[in-house]
């Protein structure tokens, strides 16, 4: 098979097509509201970590916005691994242009008998928060250098076109409610972290 001809694996593309997290053409997502599987242990918030109190009167809202995001990168994860939709366990976390993103990616990977193994690095913050609109931005360093594509069948190695591994990523929330949900991620390929 030339290069040209080998499928290429979209972990994180979010520029609008297909987000999923991961490494290289044409990886995570998945679309499918009927979905009935679930994962409850990736839904369960991340335990914090003790917290002196703060100055900044918005601080309680970055963390469920930090923690939205966190679960959210979990459940891809999992979705990018299991090959599962995870629909019920992702609305908890994101909706819009980034949940349909995550699904097209699982699906897409999926169809091409594709997995990841390993994880991610991650190290997100909320550059800002406007609790009166129920917006918030945050920025990541995404790094998939330890998250890699193999083919489900043989557990080989997917060879993936050369393409940065390690990234920023900029993901819009808004707040449904008392929740935080993440709904767009953009992801620049062009620059390193």
């Amino acid at each position: 098979m030339t290069a040209s001809a080998q499928p290429r694996i979209h972990v994180l593309r979010l520029t609008g097509s297909v987000f999923a997290c991961a490494v290289a053409a044409t990886v995570l997502a998945g679309c499918g509201s009927g979905d009935s599987k679930s994962t409850s242990s990736a839904s369960s918030a991340p335990a914090a970590a003790s917290k002196s109190p703060s100055s900044d009167p918005d601080q309680a809202a970055k963390d469920d916005v930090l923690a939205a995001y966190n679960n959210m990168r979990d459940i891809q994860v999992k979705m990018a691994e299991d090959g599962d939709l995870h629909t019920q366990d992702l609305a908890k976390y994101a909706k819009g242009d980034a949940a349909a993103d995550l699904k097209k990616s699982v699906l897409r990977n999926r169809s091409m008998g594709i997995k990841f193994t390993g994880q991610p690095e991650t190290n997100p913050e909320v550059t800002s928060v406007d609790t009166k609109k129920k917006t918030a931005t945050l920025s990541d360093c995404f790094d998939a250098t330890k998250w890699k594509p193999v083919y489900t069948s043989s557990g080989k190695p997917v060879e993936l076109a050369k393409q940065r591994l390690k990234y920023p990523v900029t993901s819009q929330a808004t707040l449904e409610g008392d929740t935080w949900l993440i709904t767009k991620i953009t992801a620049d390929r062009t620059k390193g972290c």
